[in-house]
């Protein structure tokens, strides 16, 4: 049978975009369901099994060996496998209070049985729910035993994995600072042990020189003018050898990537053209005839509604006030022939009006921009915002044109939202009206509200 209290709690369990959203936290042992289970697993003989076949497995040099221990221990550890009732603990009044545990118990799971594993050195509980009307001989038996045995190890090695992921991305992202550090030390180095040589290199050249040379200023003199002409020929030919060799490098660096760039953009121009030819999409199919006729009477029914109303309006305004004909058939089109579709759903209809005509609204306070750039900056904002908001609705677009173009003054919007309001009401109660329709698929504001009025002390 159907509890509102089971789904509820399920919700609170499951959907995250509600406010009262329990999410998993780390618990302690004898705390909560995961602790229960892990304290009764740590002191039962399920827990050793595990240790002992993980341990062996890191010994065994052979495949077949490998196969036939953890099978065995696996088989071991079958029979220590306990379901224990959800709602017994839940009720316990020894046990500890855990709103997640109180949450699983309303929400109609009644068996539930914990699985360690131990991957080297990562521990952890695999929690498993069964049905509580099933054959419990079945739900014993040593198939079964042995796959939830398997699907254990599975997903606690696949949980295990994420720590040394981290830690790699980590070293990936520390390597380039460790390596700059080190060439920085290296250049540092160089350069503190670079000038003392050079000190004493001079000083062992000025020490060369015999006395009776010194003696004879002249030479000396002559001798320190041919070493400088010298020295000056050859740090001119190093450095046209270093320019010569930084050119030549140059050179090829620059040719390598107009390369690379002539080879990226020739690929990239193959794959436009590819993708001009279009996919191996299939094309949808139609609407059978009952769908084609509820389409008919929803959209007639709401334009004749739309039109009444345009009617009574410019009688009432003399004639100053009129709807807005065209965006209001783009969002009919989508509600009755794209029923389920995100862009035909009220939130994304009403939402993206309301930003279409703040849009517009907020060009015209610039006098200085002339109707051609409205024109073109109305819907360009509008497309963008919507799609980063997620509220994505094309009839917003061509509103935002309408009103953007002075085809339609601004006093003109609110009577605009009015028909969009109409239609998306007229929707409702049609489209509900089909076995094969739901309209809109979901009220995130109702459901909003509906949770913070559960969460509430009044509403509780």
């Amino acid at each position: 049978d159907f509890k509102s209290e089971a789904r509820d709690a399920f919700e609170r369990l499951t959907d995250p975009c509600r406010l009262d959203h329990i999410y998993p936290s780390n618990t302690r042992p004898g705390v909560g369901l995961a602790g229960l289970l892990w304290s009764e697993a740590s002191t039962s003989n399920a827990m050793k099994a595990v240790r002992n076949g993980v341990q062996s497995i890191r010994g065994v040099p052979s495949i077949r060996r490998f196969t036939s221990e953890i099978t065995e221990t696996l088989k071991e550890s079958n029979d220590h496998i306990v379901w224990r009732e959800v709602n017994t603990l839940a009720q316990d009044p020894l046990q500890p209070y855990d709103e997640r545990l109180q949450l699983y118990a309303n929400a109609g799971f009644s068996l539930a049985a914990g699985i360690p594993y131990d991957i080297h050195g990562s521990r952890g509980i695999i929690i498993f729910f069964a049905n509580p009307h099933m054959n419990h001989k079945i739900l014993r038996c040593d198939t079964n035993l042995r796959l939830i045995q398997f699907a254990s190890q599975l997903i606690g090695a696949s949980v295990a994995v994420h720590e040394p992921l981290r830690e790699a991305e980590l070293m990936k992202s520390v390597r380039p600072v460790q390596n700059w550090r080190r060439l920085r030390t290296k250049i540092m180095a160089f350069i503190r042990f670079q000038r003392p040589l050079m000190k004493k290199r001079r000083r062992d050249r000025s020490n060369s020189f015999s006395p009776q040379m010194r003696r004879s200023n002249s030479f000396h003199l002559g001798l320190r003018k041919v070493r400088s002409f010298v020295a000056g020929g050859m740090r001119r030919e190093m450095s046209f050898r270093m320019m010569c060799e930084v050119t030549t490098r140059v050179k090829k660096d620059i040719a390598t990537s107009v390369n690379d760039a002539q080879y990226a953009l020739k690929a990239r121009g193959m794959k436009w053209w590819r993708k001009i030819h279009g996919g191996n999409a299939g094309i949808p199919p139609p609407f059978n005839f009952i769908q084609c006729v509820w389409t008919f009477i929803g959209s007639m029914t709401t334009h004749a509604i739309l039109s009444w109303m345009n009617e009574a309006i410019a009688a009432r305004s003399a004639g100053e006030l009129t709807l807005i004909f065209a965006p209001l058939g783009a969002l009919t089109t989508l509600q009755y022939n794209l029923t389920a579709a995100p862009p035909s759903q009220p939130r994304n209809a009403l939402f993206s009006q309301i930003i279409s005509m703040f849009t517009v609204y907020s060009l015209y306070q610039f006098p200085s921009l002339d109707s051609w750039h409205r024109t073109a900056l109305a819907p360009a904002i509008v497309e963008t915002v919507t799609a980063k908001l997620g509220i994505i609705h094309p009839p917003s677009g061509a509103s935002a044109i309408a009103f953007a173009a002075d085809l339609y003054g601004i006093e003109h919007m609110g009577v605009f939202l009015l028909g969009v309001c109409v239609a998306i009401t007229t929707a409702i109660i049609i489209n509900n009206l089909s076995d094969k329709r739901q309209y809109p698929t979901n009220w995130p504001i109702l459901r909003a509200i509906n949770a913070m009025y559960n969460s509430s002390p009044n509403g509780k």
